[in-house]
């Protein structure tokens, strides 16, 4: 799905890597993917923010993989998450 208000966050990314992966818009204005991407997610909410500090001491090669693993297994992770639009924080 295309988010007109994602576009203008995506806008320096070429537009085939946009849709290969999910990308994370941080608060200065940079992106975050795969595998860091989940770690900079982990360290932005409250309740998971431990476990973003431990993830980030983890190599980045490992990280991509555990990536990998969940991104080949979305389709059984994405029944915990509920339908509708997603929260939005950014300004």
């Amino acid at each position: 799905m295309r988010d007109v208000e994602a576009a203008p966050l995506l806008e320096p990314l070429p537009e085939d890597e946009r849709f290969a992966s999910w990308h994370l818009a941080l608060l200065d204005g940079s992106l975050a993917g795969d595998g860091t991407g989940g770690v900079e997610l982990l360290r932005s909410m409250r309740l998971t923010r431990p476990a973003g500090r431990l993830v980030a001491a983890a190599p980045g090669h490992v990280l991509d993989a555990l990536y990998d693993v969940v991104a080949r297994h979305r389709f059984l992770l994405g029944r915990f998450v509920p339908d509708g639009p997603a929260p939005r924080r950014f300004p």
